[in-house]
């Protein structure tokens, strides 16, 4: 899980904000193929070098750092993950609205996965091979993904104009994105520094149902977001404003299931006494079930579809210096009841400043 939420880090480099800002692009472009083709090139050349640059950084982090060259081959054979991730185009599925490869392609990459992990991990030995499983996964949708991509593109040579126009546009959603791993990946990595291991993989075991409920909504706003960047920035308002209250719906009726029932999840899901013991950590977690679908409206839908990327990139960096701040303060004394109580108040914090910037649009509109 430590190696993990580091590579988590390095995905957010190689996305450098085309889930959003190539998405827009291509959705612009969706019915001419010579301009879809040009911008698909151009990101993925980018995309490229970007890859290079990172792999040479982690390399020099687990050669260098001890904390790290304990461990080198699992961080190394993690680094599949961001290799599949910069291969897989699920920007470009996304702007011109066939989503149905992302999720076919996604749920190939989770299966061959899952199977591996089954039926080849026998002993405690047998830790090191995950990473290598899991990349597999990741590489083989990535592959897959790109060459589907060549049905909907011609190759061509990319153009360094359009490469440097994509990339300073998207500098903003990169910054963005950093800031969302500071309230994301950086908690297991902050509780690692202070506690031990068995805690952090307490914690992790929990963070991922919430973040499985979180992650409800992806495919929610995704689907929407091309349809919504197509209309008036009037419509957009109205939009939002309709959303709103079935979003609410959708996160009171998570909340209150994950809260009430958080024991009973916790005994089904893991069987494991000591992640039971810690109920209370999850109930505190399953508040993100509802304050995270209500702020990524604004932040992952609205803003976007309005290219106020710095709006954007402003709430999520606030939130990120929020809640590493606050972490690095009070993980060493609280342990993983600071980092559980840090995470709910940042999504919290989020939907309120994001609900604030909207109300102002709302207000001048």
């Amino acid at each position: 899980m430590f190696a993990q939420s580091l590579i988590v880090f390095l995905t957010v480099f190689i996305e450098f904000g085309f889930t959003l800002s190539g998405t827009r692009e291509i959705s612009l472009a969706k019915d001419n193929i010579s301009q879809r083709s040009k911008i698909f090139m151009a990101i993925m050349s980018i995309k490229m070098l970007l890859l290079i640059g990172i792999f040479l950084v982690l390399y020099a982090i687990v050669t260098v750092f001890p904390r790290f060259s304990v461990d080198k081959e699992v961080y190394l054979f993690s680094f599949g993950i961001v290799i599949g991730q910069a291969l897989f185009p699920a920007w470009f599925f996304q702007g011109i609205e066939k989503m149905k490869f992302v999720t076919m392609l996604n749920i190939l990459a989770k299966t061959c996965f899952t199977i591996l992990v089954f039926v080849l991990v026998r002993q405690r030995a047998d830790y090191i091979f995950v990473p290598v499983y899991n990349s597999l996964g990741f590489i083989l949708a990535g592959v897959s993904g790109l060459l589907i991509c060549f049905k909907y593109v011609k190759i061509q040579k990319p153009s360094r104009v359009l490469m440097k126009r994509l990339f300073l546009e998207s500098l903003s959603l990169f910054v963005s994105n950093f800031a969302v791993s500071l309230y994301t990946a950086s908690n297991t990595f902050i509780l690692g520094l202070f506690v031990g291991n068995t805690i952090v993989g307490v914690y992790s075991s929990m963070e991922k149902l919430v973040l499985a409920a979180k992650n409800i909504y992806v495919p929610i706003y995704q689907a929407l977001f091309p349809w919504v960047a197509r209309q008036l920035d009037g419509e957009k308002l109205r939009t939002t404003r309709k959303l709103m209250p079935i979003i609410f719906v959708i996160g009171l009726l998570m909340f209150l299931a994950l809260f009430i029932f958080a024991r009973d999840i916790l005994t089904i899901i893991y069987d494991n006494q000591l992640i039971t013991s810690y109920a209370i950590i999850f109930r505190i977690l399953s508040s993100i079930a509802l304050f995270s679908g209500m702020n990524m409206l604004y932040t992952m839908l609205y803003f976007p579809s309005i290219k106020e990327y710095k709006i954007r990139m402003n709430i999520l960096v606030l939130g990120g210096l929020f809640n590493i701040a606050l972490a690095l303060i009070f993980v060493r004394f609280f342990g993983i009841y600071a980092t559980a109580v840090v995470v709910s108040s940042t999504e919290l914090l989020l939907l309120l400043v994001g609900y604030a910037y909207y109300q102002k649009f709302r207000k001048q509109g």
